[in-house]
């Protein structure tokens, strides 16, 4: 199933550290009053961009992608079912 073991890993990295870096931020309140969510990541409010969040989601695009190339088989399903566990995973919390 998994064709590149350490691109696998290296996506499973990327979106832990994507998904529960910005449920982190988010709970210390590093994000205040933000009104723009890309992936369930904070990126604005009405006063400012938070670049912190910008770099968290590109982290999380960047694993799902390598996530959809280190898989042999089933590569649109898993990759589909992880971007539905990183966009729920925050509301759980």
């Amino acid at each position: 199933m998994i064709k590149r073991k350490a691109l696998f890993r290296l996506s499973i990295g990327l979106l832990l550290m994507g998904v529960f870096g910005g449920i982190l931020l988010d709970a210390i309140g590093f994000f205040p009053h933000a009104t723009a969510y890309l992936l369930s990541i904070p990126i604005a409010s009405n006063s400012t961009e938070f670049w912190l969040g910008w770099i968290l989601s590109g982290m999380t695009i960047t694993g799902l992608i390598t996530l959809f190339l280190s898989l042999r088989y089933h590569q649109g399903w898993t990759t589909f079912a992880c971007l539905m566990a990183v966009i729920l995973t925050p509301y759980a919390f």
